[in-house]
């Protein structure tokens, strides 16, 4: 397209966090240069912006399919809407030759994931995916650092973030909590691989060789526990090995009665890294001759996702994180389910029904201590010197023949794709030592 050209967007998915985008987007489209031609949304009277959309008399449509057919072109598609949406309102938008911005995890599963991108190693268009710290410039500011090697050899990274929700978060729709939607596809909602999935991502994408891609796991360990009445875990304690080493600490939990975090601490030889939501809210490098380097706020540019990718409909740069730069998170949640093997339930006597907003909420007691204390120490739960009761070890699992990430084996992404396409849901298993580990 031309410079003069408006950027046609759609949008799919108006209500919860589409608002965002709409009050985003809605005030700065004739300074963007773009137009919006259509939402997307089956229950669209959810939307608190229903009356801007009708006075901007942009049509709203109930399937992603009924806005192309309506649209004879649409520059760029927003896909704000349940996980297991993703995978396939995405490909259908790169297949109908749209530019994606689809909302952050990539997908459910992992074969949903390598099916994306396929499809999008076959376009001409490109699919952001929207981690949004990815996009910031204090993001980009320390991962050109530690590109270059100014912090010198990046050693462990490790992040911890308690996040408590009510009762109510995990019945506000029919997947939250669960491993598959009602009609089977993979969700595996998580903190991990929903609400603090951010913060494990950044850490392997803060870890790539290049602005674009992220760094993956050779190994994960990872101890899942629920407190709620949910399906899949509410808590997590993850140890990943990257390909190059690095060790990936990552605590989360939906049960702690009192939010902490995000808290980060990146070690490498020259420097450490800290960041503390509760502190300066940036990242701040402390270097072992006594320097200081503030590198800024992430959330200060926290729609930057969207205007850079507007920015690349028209100039066809590539986007900071798109499908390739988000596998390596998406491998991750695939091995640590799959190390946690069965789901840990909190004992009966540690459970505490508290307030939250003056909403009921499930606490475990001790556990934000607890796990605090495994962040200090560099340990997961059952490894604890201290034995904990609740802790129950797991085995970690050999992801490194998975390489096709990222693009260095492209012969295989194709294959893995199809391969793991046929398989109803996702698992890692390592049939004997040294075997190729599969995804089913």
């Amino acid at each position: 397209m031309t410079n003069g050209e408006a950027v046609k967007i759609g949008l799919a998915g108006i209500a919860g966090y589409g608002d965002l985008y709409l009050e985003a987007l809605l005030p700065k489209l004739e300074t963007l240069g773009a137009t919006l031609v259509g939402v997307v949304d089956p229950t669209p009277q959810r939307c608190r912006r229903m009356q801007e959309l009708h006075d901007a008399r942009v049509p709203i449509h109930s399937s992603i399919e009924q806005l192309f057919g309506a649209s004879d072109e649409i520059d760029l598609m927003l896909i704000v809407t349940p996980i297991h949406l993703h995978p396939e309102q995405t490909i259908h938008s790169l297949q109908r030759g749209a530019n994606v911005l689809c909302e952050k995890p990539l997908a459910g599963t992992l074969a949903d994931a390598l099916r994306m991108l396929e499809v999008q190693a076959t376009s001409k268009s490109f699919a952001a995916i929207g981690f949004q710290w990815s996009f910031s410039h204090a993001v980009q500011s320390l991962k050109r650092d530690i590109m270059e090697g100014v912090l010198g050899r990046p050693i462990r990274m490790k992040s911890l973030v308690f996040f408590p929700r009510p009762i109510t978060y995990f019945s506000r729709n029919d997947w939250a909590g669960r491993k598959q939607s009602l009609d089977g596809r993979g969700v595996f909602d998580s903190p991990v691989n929903n609400a603090a999935a951010h913060y494990l991502h950044n850490m392997f994408y803060l870890l790539g060789g290049t602005r674009e891609t992220s760094e993956e796991p050779a190994a994960v360990q990872a101890e899942l526990y629920r407190a709620n009445a949910v399906e899949n875990y509410d808590t997590a304690a993850i140890r990943a090995v990257t390909e190059n080493g690095v060790e990936v600490l990552f605590y989360t939990s939906h049960a702690v009665g009192e939010r902490r975090g995000p808290k980060s601490r990146y070690e490498f030889e020259n420097a450490v890294v800290e960041y503390d939501a509760a502190g300066s809210g940036e990242f701040v490098g402390r270097f072992a001759d006594g320097r200081v380097k503030h590198y800024g706020h992430p959330n200060l540019d926290r729609h930057e996702k969207i205007w850079q990718s507007i920015s690349s409909v028209r100039s066809g740069k590539p986007v900071a994180c798109g499908i390739a730069a988000s596998l390596p998170h998406a491998l991750c949640v695939a091995a640590a389910q799959e190390s946690g093997g069965e789901i840990i339930d909190f004992p009966q006597r540690l459970r505490r029904t508290v307030s939250l907003d003056d909403e009921a909420m499930i606490a475990i007691d001790s556990l934000g201590e607890q796990l605090a204390d495994c962040y200090e120490r560099n340990c997961l739960p059952a490894e604890h010197n201290t034995p904990i009761a609740w802790a129950r070890t797991s085995r970690a699992i050999d992801v490194r023949e998975q390489s096709a990430i990222n693009g260095r084996k492209n012969g295989a992404i194709a294959t893995s794709a199809a391969a793991a396409a046929r398989r109803p849901a996702v698992s890692i298993t390592l049939p004997a030592a040294k075997a190729t580990p599969r995804f089913v």
